[in-house]
């Protein structure tokens, strides 16, 4: 979904340190005397991945963040500036990156020294499962008063099973948390239980009974919504305490920023759980609300300010119709032209958009996601655009001077043959040599892994998209994200390809695009030397965890596969490519450390 880097090295004292950070890295938990009203927790996908033998593989490719998935969701900026303005004092703090920056954190002991009136966990994304559900249980060992406050989509679809949980006192259903979370955590300070029943979309357990408030709170109105970064920089100073707060591992090197353009979505992508039907499924949202474009464009110059990197415009602006993207670079005219800015399409865009965009920008990136060459099953994917545009288009951003096309194909589709697979190389070789083998045009392929999103219509109905699905609760994908590599963590089976036909198609078809890359010069000679030595490693690190679960004693199945934990993490960090190819090419940054002090300094207004 979203495409950027995320380089990491070993060190003697930690499992992956980010290639660079500032001195001042290693400030304590913070002032004792200094009481938070809510502490916002982002687990890791699984939460002793340190320990663990997990062959993620290809699964994170693509994304910004690590297996272990440690980027918090972007949600957590906008509920904490939405509290923040109303006077609740809220602490982001990534775990995940915590763990995964140094091997000697220890969580328990960190989570214990914490002392806040609540935990806010997420359990956004489903990967999440077994970390977000864990951490609540260390939680409510050190912390047995304090409630423990769950959201996200998979938190809003599996809300009935995960308030079950000893560990969960509230739930926040819905993609509009913000105001629900203002009055929840006024009452838990107040001590008042009695207003809970008008608090909109929320679940809590009343005298061992479930007690569930309907789904009125849905934006439609996001003119409250704001994604401040600045928000950080105050984390840092209140605290003392730079990297709870940091995004993802490599964010220092590459700090690239996210802009949301809408809440909810227009299309019906089969397997996505953000699609039109999820979000009514999950949220009762009917359509989507998009922001105001001079919002954005005030965003970008907000964060532009502080520094200067990439921004990612995280939806289609085309969405909303052409008079929206017409404002938005109305808007933007008033941007410096030299920023590097991404856009991404859910389908090609008229020619007019990258005029509009050439205009307005001098260094652009785009990307969209066809899933698969295959009209047919694009069209099963909930995808009408034919090759014909996407070709046409590719070409005339080209020529409009965008500096790269990004574009990102899946294995594991509705119908998608082992062959439908490995003729994703000679597509997007057509292509190459209808643009003159530009290196600027970059396609990518991953596994529809670890998940079909529940929500999505192929979970709801995957017998009508050609799948049984192997896992339907949440406690069954809390098993599944802990199996020993990315075939067996997979919660659907395929009738049109076998599990290990998959598998080798996916690593067969990121080969050969690892070739034609490198054959445009779009990667050096010696990157894809590397990427192609790799694949091959984890192939066969595969084979040998496929042979360790041919093992029927279970004590010796479970230290053999410790035995493979060196590998199974080595191979599962840029598998199918190497994640700097997926940098915005002209990169730069730059802090400005005089704007983040005066930033840091300022008293966050009150409503």
């Amino acid at each position: 979904m979203i495409s950027y880097q995320n380089r990491i090295r070993a060190s003697s004292n930690s499992v992956l340190m980010p290639s660079w950070e500032p001195e001042y890295i290693n400030y304590k938990i913070g002032p004792k005397y200094m009481k938070t009203d809510l502490v916002l927790l982002h687990a890791p996908s699984v939460y002793d991945f340190r320990k663990k033998s997990i062959m993620f593989g290809p699964m994170s490719d693509l994304v910004p963040s690590t297996p272990i998935f440690e980027m918090y969701p972007i949600g957590f900026l906008t509920m904490a500036n939405y509290l923040s303005r109303r006077g609740i004092n809220v602490r982001i703090v990534n775990l995940a990156y915590r763990m995964l920056a140094d091997n000697n954190f220890d969580v328990e002991k960190f989570i214990k020294a914490l002392d806040p009136a609540a935990f806010g966990i997420d359990l956004h994304w489903l990967p999440h499962c077994q970390g977000s559900t864990e951490v609540a249980r260390i939680v409510k060992k050190y912390h047995p008063a304090a409630p423990v406050i769950f959201g996200g989509f998979s938190s809003s679809y599996f809300y009935r099973e995960l308030i079950e949980f000893d560990q969960v006192d509230y739930i926040i259903k819905g993609d509009s948390t913000e105001e629900p979370l203002y009055q929840l955590i006024r009452a838990i300070k107040s001590g008042n239980r009695d207003g809970l029943k008008n608090i909109p979309n929320l679940v809590w357990k009343e005298n061992n009974k479930i007690c569930d408030n309907p789904i009125t709170n849905i934006s439609g109105d996001l003119s409250e919504i704001d994604f401040d970064y600045r928000f950080m920089f105050k984390e840092v100073l209140k605290y003392r305490d730079i990297k709870s707060i940091v995004p993802f591992i490599d964010w220092f090197r590459y700090p690239i920023t996210t802009i949301p353009v809408v809440r909810g979505c227009n299309n019906e992508c089969s397997g996505c759980g953000g699609s039109r039907s999820a979000f009514k499924r999950f949220g009762r949202r009917i359509k989507p609300s998009f922001r105001d474009p001079k919002k954005l464009v005030d965003e970008i110059k907000v964060i532009q300010k502080h520094i200067k990197a990439p921004v990612f415009l995280l939806g289609d602006l085309n969405n909303n119709g052409s008079e929206y993207v017409r404002d938005f670079f109305k808007y933007a005219k008033g941007l410096d032209r030299e920023i590097q800015i991404f856009f991404e399409f859910f389908e090609p865009p008229d020619n007019s958009f990258f005029d509009m965009a050439a205009d307005a920008f001098s260094n652009v990136c785009y990307e969209i996601s066809p899933d698969s060459h295959d009209e047919g099953i694009r069209r099963k994917m909930g995808k009408s655009f034919s090759n014909k545009d996407l070709k046409t288009c590719i070409k005339y951003a080209l020529d409009s001077g965008a500096v790269r096309f990004d574009m990102y194909f899946m294995t594991g589709l509705p119908g998608q043959t082992k062959e439908s697979i490995n003729e994703t190389v000679d597509y997007c070789k057509d292509i190459f040599e209808h643009i003159g083998w530009d290196r600027r045009f970059m396609p990518f392929i991953s596994p529809m892994a670890p998940f079909l999103d529940p929500g999505s219509r192929a979970f709801e109905d995957p017998e009508k998209f050609g799948y049984r699905l192997t896992r339907r609760t949440l406690k069954d994908h809390i098993e599944a994200i802990t199996m020993p590599s990315w075939k067996y963590i997979l919660n659907y089976e395929s009738m049109s390809i076998n599990t290990d036909d998959l598998v080798g198609a996916t690593y067969y078809a990121a080969m050969g695009l690892n070739r034609l890359k490198g054959r445009s010069g779009g990667i050096s000679k010696e990157l894809m030397a590397a990427n192609q030595e790799r694949i091959i490693r984890a192939q066969k690190v595969m084979d040998e965890i496929d042979d360790t679960m041919k093992i029927k004693d279970k004590l010796s199945r479970e230290e053999k596969l410790k035995d493979l934990k060196e590998k199974t993490h080595k191979y599962s960090l840029s598998t199918v490519c190497e994640k700097k190819e997926l940098e915005f090419p002209l990169f730069s940054r730059s802090f400005n450390w005089i704007e983040i002090i005066k930033s840091t300094l300022e008293r966050c207004p009150r409503t």
